[in-house]
């Protein structure tokens, strides 16, 4: 089977880098947070109508929409969380914990989990938003978090070189390890649990295998500069790395091969750093990046 892509929309408005990305799964509509302080909510069917949800005064680098309350968690600079009513646009809490930037947002089954610049990982209760625990595991910044589909631990990339695997009372599965020779600034599971995709600031892609021990299946030197996010279909075959040289590329889950490359020359892609990718459904994904746009983007199988 061949892949081809499409570039469906460019998505304009933000004033800075684009930073921060959440696609959600049940309306489809995709918010960024950027450099500008903007966080815009997009119909992905009307590229013309972003629609201004807030303006902070700094930097946002990370978003998280809880579904059930419509309520967003917006990561900044600072360190600070600002809890947004996605209906009325009002703030309903500022959450002042961590001391620098907030890198990543996730949540599951009810604890919001965040990542800090701080080193600290802190979880959340996702109803009453109050901080159930804050740990520091690094003197570096915590970077991204990704949540086994078990839901039963999971695993933080640190500007240390290192992954930790948790369980979900913060304690160590395995030891926590060196796994790049800079930044983890990317890490994603497949979607039956065995592996652990991470990428880092040294431009490599490692996948790993779950065991009595955690240990390296595959090495790969998926790009030219950093490898910013990866981006897993929940069922499906395909992946996504998005990365500081200006390309996305597509993987088989399969057997870890490449499969396609999208960039500006082929595909009117960025013009800059692309700094996340999501999938949308199994034939759409978005991306953003340094040149403050999004795109809007269609996977076409060709047997």
């Amino acid at each position: 089977m061949k892949i081809s892509v499409t570039k469906i929309a460019n998505f304009t408005g933000h004033g800075g880098s684009i930073y921060a990305l959440y696609v959600s799964p049940i309306s489809k509509h995709v918010y960024t947070g950027a450099n500008d302080g903007y966080v815009v909510e997009w119909d992905l069917l009307k590229p013309a109508e972003g629609r201004l949800l807030c303006r902070l005064n700094q930097p946002v680098y990370s978003i998280y929409l809880n579904e059930e309350r419509q309520q967003l968690w917006i990561g900044v600079a600072s360190g600070n969380i600002h809890i947004v009513d996605l209906k009325t646009k009002e703030e309903l809490k500022n959450l002042e914990v961590h001391k620098l930037g907030i890198f990543d947002i996730k949540e599951e089954g009810g604890l919001i989990y965040a990542a800090g610049g701080d080193g600290c990982v802190s979880v959340w209760n996702a109803d009453t938003m109050e901080l159930l625990q804050l740990k520091k595991f690094s003197e570096k910044s915590a970077r991204v978090i990704a949540l086994n589909p078990k839901g039963d631990f999971l695993a933080v990339g640190f500007s240390d070189h290192s992954i930790a695997i948790l369980s979900k009372n913060f304690e160590l599965v395995y030891q926590k390890l060196t796994a790049h020779q800079n930044s983890v600034f990317s890490l994603a599971y497949t979607p039956d649990g065995q592996y652990l995709l991470s990428g880092g600031r040294d431009a490599m892609l490692k996948i790993w295998e779950f065991g009595p021990d955690l240990k390296i299946a595959k090495e790969i030197a998926a790009h030219n500069l950093h490898v910013h996010c990866i981006s897993v279909q929940k069922e499906g075959n395909y992946f996504l790395t998005s990365s500081m040289d200006k390309t996305i590329k597509i993987w088989s889950l399969q057997d870890f091969s490449l499969l396609k490359v999208i960039d500006k020359l082929r595909n009117e892609s960025h013009t800059n750093s692309i700094n996340k990718i999501s999938w949308v459904n199994e034939y759409e994904f978005v991306s953003i990046g340094d040149d403050k746009v999004m795109i809007f983007w269609r996977l076409n199988y060709q047997i």
